[in-house]
């Protein structure tokens, strides 16, 4: 089943036989997980406006897009792409899925900042994708554990800007990775050795905005380079990333807010939640290996 609000834009909500369990937005990446009651049979002259993958979680269902016959599972799953023509799809009774949703334009806006030039033509997809392994079953992992955390604290992950904005940019390029398309070759073909000026305005604005919602592509646009070339400057200049620089620093300030926070107001998980750490365990975690003393120690003391 194609998702927009749970179904196919063309088709009534009401005609089609489904078990919604949640749904969440995270900017232009929609996941919402279903389960079909009855059998279902579909057919329709366009998917809509965006561009869907389902993951299944229970089951398989086959389909009929781009002149492609697919049957969805674990190991390889369908990309239905909009504008491309009629689909037809069969899903048994029964069937469970991740239901992913990505907006065109913002897909297309990824590619452009990722390649770092104008992309001259739309990107044509492979109505086929790999999630047995590399990058598809990657992408795959990461979709299933967002949707974990969204089932055990639903508010928790989306409420955070500093989680949601990074963390939907994050899967926009993982599917541009884990895809094969007509810019493939370009976004995965070697890059330009980076200017150190490019990392040492990229360090400036993280140390100033690190409480900002900053994601790869807002660094790349700051700093005047793709979000591929900074990725390679960072490598090549201090050994990490610079989403591992940023959350370093947000460490270091987490850290320093503990230490001057009234114990008695504050709390470890407020404060990490406020410094875009969404998972109190893997805070406490991270910042005993880095300062040598539990979060909670440092707040008392």
């Amino acid at each position: 089943m194609l998702v927009d609000s749970l179904t196919i834009d063309s088709v009534p909500q009401d005609e089609v036989t489904v078990s919604t369990y949640r749904s969440a937005d995270l900017g232009p990446v929609h996941i919402g997980e279903v389960t079909f009651q009855d059998e279902l049979r579909l057919k329709c002259e366009d998917i809509g406006t965006g561009f869907y993958v389902q993951l299944p979680i229970l089951g398989r269902f086959e389909s009929r897009h781009r002149g492609a016959h697919t049957q969805v599972s674990r190991t390889s799953s369908a990309v239905y792409q909009p504008g491309a023509g009629s689909f037809f799809g069969r899903w048994p009774a029964g069937y469970r899925a991740l239901c992913i949703r990505i907006d065109a334009p913002a897909l297309e806006t990824a590619l452009a900042r990722l390649i770092g030039d104008r992309v001259s033509s739309r990107a044509s997809f492979s109505p086929v994708m790999d999630t047995a392994d590399g990058y598809g079953r990657g992408w795959a992992d990461l979709l299933f554990s967002v949707n974990r955390q969204l089932a055990s604290a639903p508010d928790d992950l989306l409420a955070q800007p500093l989680v949601a904005g990074p963390l939907a940019e994050s899967l926009v390029n993982g599917f541009l990775l884990a895809a094969t398309h007509s810019h493939t070759e370009a976004l995965t073909a070697p890059v330009a050795a980076a200017r150190p000026t490019a990392v040492r305005t990229a360090i400036d604005v993280i140390e100033a905005d690190a409480g900002k919602p900053l994601t790869m592509s807002v660094l790349a646009e700051r700093c005047g380079v793709s979000a591929r070339t900074l990725q390679k400057a960072f490598r090549q200049h201090l050994g990490m990333s610079p989403m591992e620089y940023l959350r370093d620093v947000r460490l270091r300030r987490a850290h320093e807010e503990l230490r001057s926070a009234d114990p008695y107001v504050d709390s470890v998980a407020s404060i990490a939640r406020s410094w875009g750490f969404a998972h109190p365990g893997r805070f406490a975690a991270a910042h005993e290996e880095k300062f040598g003393i539990k979060p909670l120690r440092t707040l008392r003391g």
